[in-house]
C-alpha cells in the first residue's frame, strides 16, 4: 500500500510542476503579446502625430499671425498630452 501512495504522490507532484510551468509560460506569452501591442500602438500614435505636425506646418504658411499663435498653443498642448 505504501508503494501505491508514493506513486500517487509522485504523480501529483509532477502534475503540480507541469501546472506551474504552464502558468509561467502563459504569463510570458501574455507579456510578449501585451508588449507587442503597446509598441505597435506607440508607433502608430507617433506616426500619426508626425503626419499631423507636417500638415499643420503646410497650413501655417496661409495663416495670419494671430492664428499662428493659437496654432502654436494647440501644438504645445498636444505635446504635453503625449508626454
Amino acid at each position: 500500500m505504501t508503494h501505491r501512495n508514493n506513486e500517487l504522490l509522485l504523480i501529483s507532484t509532477h502534475m503540480r510542476y507541469l501546472n506551474v510551468q504552464e502558468f509561467f509560460y502563459s504569463i510570458i506569452f501574455l507579456l510578449l503579446v501585451v508588449g507587442y501591442l503597446v509598441r505597435t500602438h506607440l508607433l502608430f500614435v507617433s506616426r500619426v502625430y508626425s503626419e499631423l505636425r507636417t500638415e499643420f506646418e503646410k497650413v501655417k504658411s496661409f495663416m495670419i499671425p494671430s492664428d499662428m499663435i493659437e496654432l502654436r498653443k494647440f501644438l504645445d498642448i498636444g505635446i504635453l498630452h503625449l508626454n
